[in-house]
């Protein structure tokens, strides 16, 4: 990808707010560093200054996007990330959805009947709260149930490997074949793939997940090339914070600053 310059690797200085030395940047800097937590927090939130508090970076975009009058779908893979989450009434709530697809829930016919009028809209004075319980209740049902239908007639046409990434590329590629359907133009996807706290074997543990990382991503573009829309996609990979130059005594390295970011088709200022 780099060599048909689809690809841009580029480093910044973490998360900083201010100007700061290595006398005063611990008092000085607001989110402690060198912590996974706070890092990747920050990481997917990019608001230090808590300036739109509880909100990630995609879900602020996925707000501005819909003001400006697209159709947003955001998915997160596998769990809760608060990348996706925008401020509140603006844009669609994020979707969570398993690596290897949509979990159908089952019910049988009677208990399905019994569901729905217990929560369909009963009076015009009934409890808000409750109104609001069944409503949720009932569209997530229903999203459910599109999306596994949807899902389970599409079938990709490049081999992904069955490393944890490569099911979720998978799965986010199904996803985009399936925007028409689900009545989108634009869609937000988070994905993870850990095990980079390389405090020992650092060079053994880096080559097992680069390479994960370059069969999963390869699978990827693959798969947006055979369905027309690689040059739609933009995937951003993200790093927590960058490890520590020399090594320590377990051949491995430490927590430090920075990060390091990868991008495909992507210009950065």
């Amino acid at each position: 990808m780099y060599e048909d310059g689809d690809l841009l690797f580029f480093t910044n200085a973490g998360v900083l707010t201010r100007e700061v030395d290595k006398q005063n940047f611990g008092i000085l800097t607001k989110t402690q560093l060198f912590a996974h937590n706070t890092m990747q927090q920050e990481s997917k939130r990019i608001d230090p200054n808590d300036l739109i508090s509880g909100t990630g970076f995609l879900g602020r975009m996925a707000d501005a996007l819909t003001q400006n009058g697209r159709r947003v779908g955001s998915f997160s893979l596998d769990r809760f990330h608060v990348a996706l989450i925008g401020i509140p009434g603006i844009s669609d709530s994020p979707m969570i959805v398993n690596r290897n697809g949509i979990a159908q829930v089952y019910m049988p016919d009677d208990v399905v009947a019994t569901v729905e009028t217990l929560h369909n809209v009963t009076e015009s004075d009934s409890g808000f709260f409750a109104e609001t319980w069944s409503t949720s209740l009932m569209d997530s049902l229903g999203t459910n149930k599109l999306l596994a239908n949807e899902l389970r007639n599409v079938e990709t046409t490049n081999e992904f490997p069955m490393s944890h990434l490569g099911q979720q590329f998978q799965t986010v590629s199904k996803l985009i074949a399936t925007r028409r359907q689900r009545g989108v133009d634009t869609d937000l996807f988070y994905v993870e793939i850990g095990g980079f706290d390389t405090h020992s074997n650092v060079e053994t543990a880096l080559n097992n997940l680069f390479g994960q990382i370059n069969l999963a991503t390869e699978a990827f573009r693959n798969e947006l090339k055979s369905m027309n829309v690689w040059q739609n996609v933009t995937t951003i990979h993200v790093s927590d914070f960058a490890r520590t130059l020399n090594p320590n005594s377990g051949a491995g390295t430490d927590h430090a600053w920075g990060k390091l970011v990868k991008t495909s088709k992507i210009i950065l200022c």
